[in-house]
């Protein structure tokens, strides 16, 4: 073993700022984020396809309940990402990085190609909907595995002062995902009839899966190993049940993990997934310029983020942490009621909603990975990360409609932002200050 080897394995903290080239950290960056554009794409299109799929997979009988059963198999995959950050969180601590993030897209991309492939309920009755249900839960669990596996890859060969930017790249991955596929379903409504888009059009998102898994299999086929985890195994520190251990040794890290992203996940699934069929079905804008609003608004959004990952770099975690709660908390209600004045102030609320949301995943990665050793920390992100997706993420755009469908008020939507904004309020002014220091490695 080389002196630079047993110095990094005797002095941990040498482990977090071990070096790597120029030309190793964007490869790494870069097979981050094209991962996660395909899976988020795969995850989030069935949400602006809402609409579409509560007509294909159920009884037409009443409309409302057909958007809230389809909503709730969205929501679905949202109970089953922890059972994916457990698993996948389990292969990438205790076998590497780059096996969990293969096995994730992998899970991803067979899913939904087979949710293109579906019968409807017309051609095969209650079994298109449970098939709907089981396809969905294979996407939670797939999804329940990338974001924690890819932020701790990328944040184990960022330098400290440059991990909140770095991180953010993985971020803007998921936004460019959602964003592709917002503008799928845009593309669909701008060149096919509505007749066409329920007989097959709305196929074709799901389809394009495929290719697009094997461009991201092969892409992080390509990488390398986190350093980090090579110096783990030469070590003999791999724990044997990640998560468990992230629970024993780590509890609070878990906790503030859950409690923090409350508001990132209903802010992102409300306004990135849900905003597209809030307009439509509160006649404030026709489906495809629903679509067109959302897409402008991942995009903005897309650009800001890395800015802001940039900026905490600079300032820190804690104070953007924050600020984003008091924005969501002050801002949701007047932002809602300007999207009732027009289809212009319909925009400008879900952009400005947008770059709120932009700001917090900014930061939310590189704080994560700050919180836990490098033993546990695909396992113990995950599980916070995904315990709170249950919570606030896809329960999100089912709980806006029936408190719609309830209350008939349209700005109730707005209430969910201010309560989750709140609770992860309590919980940042509990976070330490983690920017520009070493990442913890045992």
């Amino acid at each position: 073993m080389t002196t630079t080897s047993t110095q990094l394995l005797e002095d941990p903290s040498m482990v977090a700022s071990a070096s790597h080239s120029p030309r190793h950290t964007r490869r790494v960056v870069i097979a981050g984020a094209i991962g996660t554009v395909i899976e988020y794409f795969d995850f989030s299109v069935y949400a602006f396809l809402a609409t579409i799929l509560a007509v294909v997979f159920f009884p037409a009988q009443d409309p409302t309940a057909g958007l809230l059963y389809t909503l709730g198999v969205f929501g679905v995959a949202f109970v089953a990402r922890p059972l994916g950050g457990i698993l996948i969180g389990h292969i990438s601590d205790r076998y590497g990085r780059k096996p969990a993030l293969a096995t994730a897209v992998i899970g991803m991309a067979f899913a939904s190609t087979l949710i293109g492939l579906l019968p409807g309920y017309l051609q095969i009755g209650i079994a298109a909907p449970i098939l709907l249900f089981l396809l969905r839960c294979v996407q939670g669990i797939s999804a329940g595995g990338e974001l924690g596996s890819a932020g701790a890859y990328v944040a184990e060969v960022s330098p400290d002062h440059r991990r909140g930017f770095l991180t953010s790249t993985t971020q803007v991955g998921t936004m460019i995902g959602t964003m592709l596929g917002s503008l799928s379903v845009a593309l669909l409504h701008a060149t096919l009839s509505h007749e066409d888009i329920l007989a097959w059009g709305w196929r074709i998102p799901f389809l394009v899966s495929l290719p697009m898994g094997v461009l991201a299999l092969w892409v992080r086929h390509s990488m390398e190993e986190s350093q980090q985890f090579e110096q783990l195994e030469e070590r003999g520190a791999i724990a044997r049940v990640p998560a468990l251990a992230a629970l024993r040794s780590h509890p609070g890290a878990v906790f503030k993990v859950f409690g923090l992203t409350l508001v990132s996940f209903a802010s992102y699934y409300l306004v990135f997934t849900y905003l597209a069929t809030y307009f439509e079905k509160q006649g404030i804008m026709p489906p495809g310029i629903a679509a067109w609003s959302t897409t402008l608004t991942l995009a903005l959004a897309a650009v800001a983020v890395p800015v802001w990952g940039g900026i905490t770099d600079r300032i820190g975690r804690r104070p953007l942490l924050i600020g984003v709660c008091v924005a969501n908390l002050l801002l949701a209600y007047p932002l809602f009621l300007l999207m009732q004045t027009s289809v212009a102030g319909a925009v400008v609320g879900q952009v400005l909603l947008g770059q709120i949301e932009a700001a917090y995943l900014g930061v939310i990665l590189a704080a994560y990975c700050e919180m836990f050793p490098a033993r546990v920390r695909s396992s113990g992100l995950s599980l916070g990360y995904n315990l709170s997706a249950i919570a606030a993420g896809g329960s999100a755009p089912y709980l806006a409609t029936l408190l719609i469908s309830i209350t008939g008020n349209p700005l109730a939507p707005s209430w969910i932002l201010i309560c989750t904004a709140l609770l992860s309020l309590l919980v940042a002014c509990t976070v330490r200050e983690t920017a520009n220091r070493p990442m913890p490695t045992l």
